[in-house]
C-alpha cells in the first residue's frame, strides 16, 4: 500500500481547510510536506510549514533552518521560522532540554499557526517508542495507547508508516533531507529505545514496530470505551451532599477501572496524581472513610457514603486588604494570580457608550463607589450580592453553583467592602460599583493561571 492510500485510511485530511507542517527538514517531516501537497488537490485543503529552531546544535541547526527554508521555496509553500531559547527555558524551570524543547515548540507552532490544524510527521516508530516508554514507567492503559492520531487541532497521518517505508518514499521522489546528529545519541531515554531496544526486538520479529503500533491503536479503542463509562458514571454520582468541594455518592458499585478514571478526572484539574495515590484513595472509598492528601491542601475524604475532592477548610479564613497602587498581583491560591490595575479615564459619555459595555466587563468597577476599605476573602454561603441589571439579591452561592465548576468553587477571588460582597471571579461585580457615565476611576481584575496569560480576564 502506498503512503498516500495509508493517510487517506486515517480519514484525517478529511474536512480540513488549512494544515500547516512542522516541518524539522528530517525524514520524516519532509515526507509529509510531500504528501500533502501531493494530495492538497484532492481534499481542497490550503498548505503551510513552520520550522522551529531550538537554539541549540549550533550550525546544524542552522543547516536545517536553510534546509527548511530552501525545500518550502521550491515547492511554493508558504512557510515561516520561529526561533526559541531552548537551554535557557530548561535553566529557567529546571526540567530536561528534551522536555523543554517539546513545551517550547509545541507554543511556538501555536503561535505561528493560530488557526487550523498543525500535522506532525509522528510514525510507527515514534509509537512504538512511546508504548515501551510508558511500559517501562508502568503505565496503565492510558499510557499504553501512546500517541493519538488527533490531539486538539494536531493530526498525525503517518502514525500508520513505518520508517522505511517514509524513506522508500523520499528516495522515489528523489528528496534528501537533514540528519538530527542528536538521534544517534542513546543517554535520552527515548533514542536508547529507537538506537537500542527496537532492533533487539526486531531480530525477534521483523515486524515488531508495526505490531507495536496495532497494539496501541487497539488499546486506544479499549481506552475511549472506558473512559466513556467513566464520564457517565462521574455523572451519574456526583452530588453537592456534604462537601464543599465535588463529592461523589455510590461510585462503589462500579468496576474499579472505572472508579480510578473517575478520581483521575476530578483531580484533573489541580494535578496529575500518581496511581498509588489513586489506589489509596479507592482503598478509603472501599473502606467508607479515611483522608488523604492529594497535593498541598488538597485532599479527599471519605464519610457517610460520601467522597469529597477539596481544598482545605483553613483556606476559608484568609482575608486580605486591596491596596490601591497602579498595579497589584496577589497569590491567595497555588493555582492562580489576581492582578488588579488602576485605570483612569475621561468620563464616558451616556450609558449605552459601547467603551461602557465592551471595554469595562464584568471584571471591572468604579473604584470611588467602594465603601471603606476593600479586601479579599474566602466567600461564605451567608454572602448575597445584587448583580447589575436584577434590581434585587441573590445568593453568592446560589451564583457560584450556576456558573462555577464544583471543582473550582472554594478558590474564587471574591472583593468586599464595608458594605459586603462587590465582586467575585466567573461571577462578576455588584450593581453599586458598576462604572457609569460619570466613572473616572476603575479597578480591573485579570485572574492569570499560573500568570500565563498577562492580557485576558476569566469571567
Amino acid at each position: 500500500m502506498s503512503i498516500a492510500e495509508i493517510v487517506r485510511n486515517t480519514h484525517l485530511l478529511e474536512n480540513r481547510s488549512e494544515i500547516t507542517v512542522a516541518l524539522s527538514g528530517g525524514a520524516d517531516s519532509v515526507a509529509l510536506l510531500l504528501i500533502l501537497q501531493e494530495l492538497q488537490a484532492e481534499y481542497g485543503f490550503t498548505l503551510a510549514a513552520v520550522h522551529v529552531h531550538h537554539g541549540i546544535r549550533g550550525a546544524e541547526a542552522d543547516r536545517d533552518a536553510a534546509f527548511c527554508t530552501s525545500l518550502c521555496k521550491k515547492l511554493d509553500i508558504p512557510f515561516q521560522m520561529v526561533k526559541i531559547d531552548v537551554p535557557a527555558y530548561a535553566a529557567k524551570q529546571r526540567i530536561s532540554i528534551e522536555t523543554a524543547a517539546r513545551l517550547l515548540r509545541y507554543a511556538a507552532l501555536d503561535e505561528a499557526a493560530p488557526t487550523g490544524f498543525l500535522a506532525t510527521a509522528h510514525h510507527a516508530g515514534d509509537q512504538a517508542e512511546t508504548l515501551l516508554f510508558h511500559l517501562l514507567r508502568g503505565s496503565g492503559l492510558r499510557g499504553l495507547c501512546g500517541i493519538p492520531q488527533v490531539r486538539g487541532r494536531i493530526l498525525r497521518p503517518l502514525l500508520s508508516c513505518t520508517k522505511d517505508e517514509l524513506l522508500a518514499y523520499l528516495a522515489e521522489r528523489g528528496q534528501d533531507f537533514v540528519t538530527d546528529s542528536t538521534n544517534f545519541e542513546t543517554d535520552a531515554a527515548r533514542n536508547f529505545l529507537r538506537q537500542e531496544a527496537i532492533p533487539l526486538l526486531e531480530r525477534c520479529n521483523p515486524q515488531a514496530v508495526p505490531h507495536m503500533a496495532r497494539t496501541a491503536m487497539l488499546l486506544s479503542e479499549d481506552e475511549a470505551y472506558l473512559q466513556t463509562q467513566a464520564d457517565a458514571a462521574y455523572t451519574a454520582c456526583i452530588t453537592d451532599d456534604f462537601c464543599a468541594g465535588t463529592a461523589f455518592r455510590g461510585l462503589e458499585s462500579y468496576p474499579r477501572p472505572i472508579r480510578m478514571r473517575v478520581y483521575a478526572k476530578a483531580i484533573g484539574g489541580v494535578c496529575d496524581a500518581s496511581f498509588q495515590k489513586l489506589r489509596e484513595i479507592d482503598d478509603i472509598l472501599l473502606a467508607g472513610t479515611g483522608k488523604t492528601t492529594v497535593s498541598g491542601d488538597f485532599y479527599v475524604h471519605m464519610a457517610d457514603g460520601v467522597l469529597c475532592f477539596q481544598f482545605a477548610e483553613a483556606a476559608n479564613d484568609f482575608s486580605v486588604p486591596l491596596c490601591l497602587p497602579q498595579q497589584s498581583v496577589y497569590q491567595l491560591f497555588p493555582q492562580k494570580t489576581c492582578e488588579v490595575r488602576m485605570l483612569e479615564t475621561e468620563p464616558i459619555s451616556g450609558v449605552n457608550s459601547p467603551r461602557l459595555h465592551n471595554a469595562f466587563t464584568r471584571c471591572t468597577l468604579d473604584s470611588d463607589k467602594i465603601v471603606g476599605n476593600p479586601y479579599f476573602r474566602q466567600w461564605r454561603g451567608s454572602d448575597r450580592i445584587t448583580l447589575p441589571g436584577r434590581g434585587f439579591s441573590s445568593s453568592l452561592k446560589t451564583c457560584i453553583q450556576s456558573a462555577v465548576p464544583q471543582i473550582e468553587r472554594r478558590r474564587l477571588y471574591a472583593l468586599y467592602d464595608d458594605l459586603g460582597c462587590i465582586f467575585c471571579e466567573q461571577v462578576g461585580i455588584a450593581a453599586r460599583v458598576k462604572p457609569d457615565a460619570k466613572t473616572t476611576r476603575c479597578l480591573r481584575f485579570f485572574i492569570l493561571p499560573n500568570r500565563r496569560d498577562e492580557n485576558s480576564c476569566k469571567e
